[in-house]
């Protein structure tokens, strides 16, 4: 009786002797062999995805593939193309970028000497819920697509007309003597013109006999610094040219009004021949420029004055976009003061606008109107230079005003010999 009363006791001490040495053996032959990673948490990241995990602990040198799918996984049907990184161990994060905001799975797989441990796990190896990027709209996306940019020699000049699917987004022309096909092409071209909200359709005067290439893009997009400008319909693939055998000095006299026929191209000149220092850019410089002897007598011989004749004195005119109704801020208030006859305010704010105006169009459109101002007002020698300066953009408008300047000279000068 008493032996079986110590029955417990020593089976307890047997309990506790195995236990004992159950701690100090190797602990490496006690932890369960687990070969996949723990606590995956994948969560939107602006435009990418971050993924964040644990290692697995019982690996000494892994690599942990990633996978990604727009369906839950299935280990059955699971495609190992679909890996998007490969990462050693300690890394424990991930930022995805996958360029849409598609809802994403994912699962990461342990491997280690060669030997990939396939275990799909929910909530530890494995997501179950779907994760997506944010959409980010660039540039490329919101930028106008050309399309049909076509260039047609006509009447002596070179005719360009294009579609645009955004007729919002402001537009660069480039001429080039050499083909247009990337973005370094562009640096060495020439910007013709910029469109803004307007139908796109100019007439380019250049030189006869050489040929040039053309190209249209978005002007925000050129200025991001994208290199998605040209495509097909975005740029001429073969050069145009005015041939020499078509150009008839009859005909260039009707919109040009120098002497000579065949106008010489514009030099680029940035720096001073003599002193090599950089120039001034082109157009009305800040400080007035005090006129040399040979100039004076050169505008005192064109009898210029305020003198008018009515047979041959113009009608207030709207260029084609302030009579649609889209003009820019910038020119938006020329509307009343032409209607209205308000000449005086016209100049004034002209003026005033040219100083704080930065785009060459909205520069040129400007100048016409200061044009009319001056013209109505009796001042052609100061109307005359604004249509110059106007017509590099509006050529056949500026030039209708200019060939009126003329007409009043010739009139005046007829009377002055009869009197």
């Amino acid at each position: 009786m008493k032996k079986i009363k110590q029955l417990p006791i020593i089976l307890l001490l047997c309990l506790m002797t195995l236990q004992a040495a159950a701690q100090t053996g190797n602990p490496e032959e006690n932890r369960v062999f687990a070969p996949f990673i723990s606590r995956l948490n994948a969560e939107t990241k602006g435009s990418g995805i971050l993924l964040t995990w644990k290692d697995a602990s019982n690996l000494r040198s892994p690599f942990y593939n990633i996978y990604e799918s727009e369906q839950p996984f299935d280990p059955e049907r699971f495609i190992y193309t679909r890996k998007i990184a490969s990462l050693g161990s300690r890394i424990e994060s991930f930022l995805y970028e996958p360029g849409d905001s598609k809802p994403r799975y994912f699962l990461i797989l342990a491997e280690e000497e060669g030997v990939l441990f396939d275990v799909f796990i929910p909530y530890r190896n494995m997501t179950m819920e779907k994760v997506s990027a944010e959409r980010v709209v660039i540039q490329e996306e919101k930028a106008a697509r050309i399309s049909s940019l076509k260039v047609l020699p006509e009447s002596q000049a070179l005719l360009i007309r294009a579609d645009s699917s955004n007729p919002g987004r402001s537009l660069i022309l480039f001429r080039s003597t050499n083909p247009l096909e990337n973005r370094e092409d562009l640096a060495d071209a020439t910007q013709v013109r910029v469109f803004v909200n307007e139908t796109i359709e100019l007439r380019d005067q250049v030189v006869p006999g050489i040929s040039f290439y053309y190209a249209l893009v978005d002007q925000s997009l050129y200025e991001s610094g994208s290199r998605i400008l040209l495509y097909d319909g975005s740029v001429t693939a073969r050069p145009v040219m005015i041939p020499l055998e078509e150009w008839s000095s009859e005909t260039a006299h009707s919109f040009q009004f120098a002497s000579r026929h065949n106008p010489l191209p514009l030099l680029n000149i940035e720096l001073d021949i003599e002193r090599g220092k950089r120039l001034p850019e082109m157009g009305i410089p800040d400080v007035p420029v005090e006129l040399s002897r040979e100039t004076k007598q050169a505008l005192a011989e064109l009898n210029l004055g305020k003198s008018v004749h009515p047979s041959v004195w113009r009608q207030p005119r709207l260029l084609s976009i302030e009579r649609t109704g889209s003009a820019p801020p910038e020119t938006s208030w020329v509307i009343e003061l032409i209607e209205t006859g308000d000449w005086e305010s016209l100049l004034r704010r002209s003026e005033e606008q040219i100083k704080t105006s930065f785009d060459p169009e909205v520069q040129s459109r400007l100048h016409f109107y200061k044009g009319q101002a001056h013209y109505f007002l009796g001042n052609l020698e100061f109307a005359f230079m604004d249509f110059l300066i106007a017509r590099s953009v509006y050529y056949g408008e500026s030039n209708a005003w200019m060939l009126s300047i003329f007409e009043q000279r010739r009139i005046l000068s007829k009377t002055l010999d009869l009197e």
